[in-house]
């Protein structure tokens, strides 16, 4: 397609109005870029604004990140743009960078672009949008998400790097993404997302992965998150396994300041936690699960029956309305992983964000029609051959094929598990959520 023709098609879009849901249903467009407006923002060309009184004082239980002052200039912004099929569209996919601990020298960037995007496979920050799908109405495109520590971290092998792709209403979205409170808005996410590869360690090192969906709504003038591990693998100091919950306990709660006014994440949140085969017990419906390589989930999860339950298990530190209209501000996905030569990649596709009726349908393109293509293969190649050219990853994959280990998902043991047949496929079924018993 021409320049030309491609600003046409890109302004055609732009140009359609709507008041609440993605602003590229099943990734049409795909255009990206990372969370500041300004290229050169969180340089000395144009530092960072630190905004105080903060969300959440010091003191505040479960306080994760403090208020801080700065610093509020680093060497470079690590400002990156895929201009997809929609080069001058204001509207765009949010991607975050973010390196923890952000303050740590090493990290070239501010945070949320703590360190460059890199080619999937080839550093520690992987990202990639690629055609998933070619119809008669056009291409359908999927996010990459490859989170390596088989490549050196420059904050150390024990930071906590977080890839994440979204949509956010404050970046990108043009509008809120939902609501809550009411059945007719968006609020059920439907999504697929494939495990691609994962580089575990052995039970005797701190380790862990995760990939996961993150959503934000807001009430009581606060961003209330919530996060559920769609999977998750790896052990504790302690040698526990890692998990956010289990049967007997539904999740848990941390709160974090995040001051910076360009950021899309300002001023901060509380953020809940549960994973996905603990929804069941605690919420009252099914969410899939991956547990292996190779394993593709379909996904419905409804926002309201989640943060409905989430608030009744007290998690938020005030409750979620039962009849005020809650804006949903955000639905992202995302990677994070910290251990020394440790690594995941997942695919992510088909999203969309509808209201009751429209779920009910299933109406849209067939996305079960989708394959990895050359580009998983090559994200997978790329790790692996980092990993065999390693030491340390390549002697921690030979001692965990190896040796026996406690479990850590539930009867999945993560560094001898097999790759799950390609494509099996599993749908969450929403129903009314429990009530907190407590």
């Amino acid at each position: 397609m021409s320049r030309a023709g491609l600003c046409a098609f890109s302004l055609a879009f732009a140009s359609t109005a709507f008041a609440e849901g993605l602003h590229d249903p099943n990734v049409r467009l795909a255009q990206v870029r990372t969370d500041y407006t300004a290229l050169d923002e969180g340089t000395a060309a144009n530092p960072l604004t630190i905004v105080h009184p903060c969300l959440w004082p010091d003191g505040t239980p479960g306080l994760l990140v403090p208020c801080f002052t700065g610093p509020d200039v680093f060497p470079s912004s690590n400002a990156y743009r895929f201009p997809g099929l929609a080069p001058v569209s204001p509207q765009h996919w949010l991607l975050l960078l973010n390196n923890e601990p952000w303050i740590a020298p090493g990290n070239s960037g501010p945070p949320d672009q703590s360190l460059p995007r890199t080619l999937p496979g080839t550093g520690v920050m992987g990202f990639a949008a690629s055609p998933a799908l070619s119809l008669a109405d056009g291409l359908y495109w999927r996010f990459h998400l490859a989170l390596s520590h088989l490549h050196d971290n420059p904050a150390g092998p024990y930071a906590i790097p977080f890839l994440s792709i979204g949509a956010a209403a404050a970046r990108g979205n043009g509008g809120p993404v939902g609501a809550l409170n009411d059945p007719e808005r968006p609020h059920v996410v439907r999504f697929r997302s494939r495990l691609d590869a994962v580089f575990g360690s052995t039970p005797d090192q701190l380790w862990t992965l995760s990939h996961f969906l993150w959503t934000t709504a807001e009430w009581g003038g606060k961003p209330r998150m919530a996060f559920v591990h769609l999977y998750h693998a790896g052990y504790l100091h302690d040698g526990t396994p890692f998990e956010f919950s289990t049967p007997t306990n539904p999740g848990g709660v941390s709160r974090w300041n995040w001051p910076i006014a360009e950021s899309a994440l300002f001023p901060g949140a509380e953020v809940a936690f549960i994973d996905a085969e603990d929804t069941q017990v605690h919420c009252g419906f099914e969410t899939p699960a991956l547990t292996a390589p190779g394993q593709t989930i379909e996904a419905e999860i409804d926002l309201q029956a989640l943060y409905r339950c989430l608030s009744d298990l007290g998690f938020y530190d005030e409750p979620m309305p039962e009849q005020d209209l809650i804006p949903i501000t955000g639905v992202h996905w995302a990677n994070e992983l910290t251990g020394e030569r440790v690594a995941i990649a997942a695919t992510v596709w088909g999203i969309d964000v509808v209201g009751a009726a429209d779920a009910a349908k299933q109406e849209g393109p067939d996305f079960s029609q989708v394959r990895p293509g050359a580009e998983t293969a090559q994200i997978v190649a790329e790790l692996e051959r980092a990993c065999a050219a390693d030491l340390v990853c390549s002697s921690q994959r030979a001692l965990a094929a190896d040796m026996p280990q406690t479990k850590s998902e539930r009867g999945v043991e993560p560094t001898t598990r097999q790759a799950r047949p390609e494509y099996t496929t599993f749908r969450s079924r929403p129903v009314v959520p429990l009530r907190n018993r407590r």
